[in-house]
């Protein structure tokens, strides 16, 4: 696994333009245009912070696993999303350590994401990022820039491979058999 940077921190919040001017007024950046994510229930705005970028996500509507972590824990640090070199590998090379990924999804054009387990990141939630370079734009352009929804799956599990008899998995290597709220929010 080559992990290239940072792609995004996400901070879960209940008024996302309320949030969005709270930043800008703050660190006296510029957020982007807000988009709806609607396989995973949110709106984002995407806030440039130097060269990294903080993300701001609330709720939709209904129950998701955002709904339930404001619920739980109120705003806050969220997810930690990693842009890697090569998603399948890494997806591979995770589930060969009995490490659960949800299947890789489509985003958008060009970005595809994966979900690691919590249960195997002592309760952070770890998104997995991959850019593919199309047509000589450099990452993060894009012809549809002011594209305003983004469609995508919801995040599917990737069995693991099963482990040979002879070695039962340690109780740090057992994983949870848990829901697909697994990708984003465990209690």
């Amino acid at each position: 696994m080559r992990i290239k940077r940072i792609h995004h921190v996400t901070v879960a919040v209940r008024d996302l333009e309320g949030a969005r001017l709270t930043f800008e007024q703050l660190f006296g950046v510029q957020g982007e245009r807000a988009v709806d994510v609607p396989a995973f229930g949110i709106h984002a705005v995407d806030v440039p912070m130097g060269g990294d970028v903080l993300q701001l996500a609330s709720p939709v509507a209904g129950d998701n696993p955002v709904v339930r972590f404001l619920e739980r824990k109120g705003e806050g640090f969220y997810n930690l999303a990693l842009e890697i070199e090569d998603l399948d590998e890494t997806v591979r090379e995770l589930a060969s350590q009995g490490v659960r990924v949800s299947e890789p999804i489509e985003l958008e054009p060009g970005v595809r994401s994966a979900f690691v387990t919590m249960a195997a990141t002592h309760g952070l939630s770890v998104q997995l990022v991959e850019i593919a370079a199309a047509d000589g734009l450099s990452v993060g352009q894009s012809e549809e820039a002011g594209q305003q929804v983004v469609e995508a799956a919801a995040p599917r599990v990737v069995e693991d491979e099963p482990l040979p008899e002879d070695s039962a998995p340690s109780p740090q290597q057992q994983l949870l058999d848990l829901t697909p709220d697994e990708w984003s929010d465990v209690d």
